[in-house]
C-alpha cells in the first residue's frame, strides 16, 4: 500500500490512499481535514504538527513495516520547531517565543524565499521595506534581526552562515515616561476607584511597584502579613522575588478579605478558578483616571514608575530600588534618575538670579 502525502496549495497538504479503514481512522484524527468528493482525496492544514500526527497513527496501525524508525520518532524536526524547543530549554518566556515565531513566520510569508536562499541584503530590503509600509518601530525591527538570528543559529543549523549576524540593532529610543505626582497617585487610588477591589489592586501595584502581570497572579497566599511580605513568584526571567507590604496595604487588605470571598487567586475574574485579567486591570486604572481628571499620557505601569521614582526622591539606594523592582540590570532602574525632582529642584534657574 502506498500513502502519498502533497502540498495541495499553501495552506492544505493532500493524502492520496487506497480505502483502507484504518488509514481513514488515522486521517480523521488529523484537525481540520476535510474530505472532498470531486478530488476524491482528503486535505488537511499544513502544520508539522499535523502530518507528525498522522505519521504516528499510520505507524501505530501495524500495517507498515518500517527499515528503521519513522520520521516522528527520529526527532526530525522543522528549523522553526527547533529553535521553539531551544528557547524553552532555555527559559525563554512564551510572550517572547510567540513573538519570535511569529516574526519567523512572517518573514517567509512576505519575501516568499527559502530559508537556505536568504542573504544579508535580503533581510535588510525586507527590514526597510516594512518601515516604509509600516512605520514599525525599532522594537519590532529589533525583535525581527534577533528571532532571524536565532533561526539561523539554533533552528537552520545546516546553514554554516548566518545572515543576520552582520546586521546590527537599532538604536533605542530614549523616552522617559510621565512620572505622576504623589497627590496625582493618591487620587486616582482614593477618588477615582469606586470598590474595595479595585482600590486594593492600585494600591498593592503603588505601595510595592508591582508589574500589573505581578499583581494579577498573586494567589491569596503570597500576602505574608506576619512577616509584611509579598512573594512575586515566577516574574519576568522566570524570577521570584519578595517585595516590602506596606502598612496602609496590610489594613486595606484586611478589609479586603472581609469583604470578597477568596480562594486561590487574591484578585479572583469574573469566572470561576480565573484571576483577573491584565486587560481589566487596566482598565480599572484608565477609569480611575478619567474620574479624577488625570490627561497625563500614562498607563497602569505609571504607578510602579511613580514607586521607583518617588523612593529616589526620598534618598532610597538605587541599588535596593533595583532590587524591588526585580530588575536585572541596575541601567534598567537609571531612567528614574533621569526623571526624579530631587537634584533637579536644587539647581537655581539662571532667571532667578535677575
Amino acid at each position: 500500500m502506498i500513502i502519498k502525502i502533497t502540498e495541495k496549495n499553501r495552506d492544505y497538504l493532500s493524502v492520496s490512499a487506497d480505502y483502507n479503514e484504518q488509514i481513514i481512522n488515522a486521517i480523521k484524527k488529523i484537525p481540520g481535514r476535510k474530505w472532498l468528493p470531486d478530488d476524491k482525496i482528503w486535505i488537511y492544514p499544513n502544520r508539522d504538527s499535523n502530518t507528525q500526527l498522522f505519521l504516528k497513527e499510520i505507524y501505530n496501525t501495524g500495517l507498515f513495516n518500517y527499515p528503521a524508525k519513522p520520521a516522528w520518532r527520529q526527532g526530525r524536526e522543522t528549523p522553526i520547531v527547533q529553535m521553539l524547543r531551544w528557547m524553552k530549554l532555555k527559559n525563554y518566556s512564551a510572550k517572547t517565543i510567540t513573538v519570535y515565531q511569529n516574526q519567523i513566520q512572517w518573514f517567509f510569508k512576505r519575501t516568499g524565499l527559502k530559508p537556505e536562499e536568504i542573504t544579508t541584503e535580503d533581510i535588510t530590503l525586507y527590514i526597510e521595506k516594512m518601515k516604509n509600509l509600516t512605520g514599525c518601530s525599532s522594537a519590532w525591527i529589533a525583535q525581527c534581526i534577533s528571532a532571524l538570528k536565532c533561526y539561523y543559529n539554533h533552528g537552520l543549523k545546516t546553514i554554516k552562515r548566518n545572515p543576520a549576524d552582520k546586521i546590527p540593532l537599532p538604536k533605542k529610543t530614549q523616552n522617559y515616561p510621565d512620572i505622576l505626582s504623589r497627590n496625582e497617585v493618591k487620587l486616582i487610588i482614593e477618588k477615582g476607584t469606586m470598590n474595595i477591589k479595585h482600590h486594593f489592586l492600585l494600591s498593592l501595584i503603588y505601595s510595592a511597584g508591582l508589574r500589573v502581570s505581578e499583581a494579577v497572579n498573586l494567589k491569596n497566599t503570597d500576602i505574608d502579613t506576619e512577616r509584611m511580605m509579598i512573594h512575586i513568584r515566577n516574574s519576568k526571567g522566570k524570577k521570584s522575588r519578595y517585595v516590602m507590604l506596606s502598612e496602609k496595604a496590610a489594613v486595606i487588605y484586611e478589609r479586603y478579605k472581609n469583604r470578597v470571598f477568596l480562594q486561590e487567586w487574591l484578585f479572583p475574574g469574573a469566572k470561576e478558578h480565573t484571576h483577573l485579567s491584565i486587560r481589566t486591570a487596566q482598565v480599572v486604572f484608565k477609569t480611575a483616571c478619567s474620574r479624577v481628571d488625570i490627561v497625563k499620557n500614562v498607563s497602569i505601569h505609571s504607578l510602579r514608575h511613580a514607586f521607583a521614582t518617588h523612593l529616589l526622591e526620598d534618598g532610597v539606594d538605587l541599588r535596593y530600588i533595583q532590587e524591588l523592582l526585580g530588575h536585572k540590570s541596575s541601567k534598567t532602574t537609571e531612567i528614574y534618575t533621569h526623571v526624579t525632582k530631587k537634584d533637579i529642584n536644587r539647581i537655581r534657574s539662571p532667571l532667578d538670579s535677575w
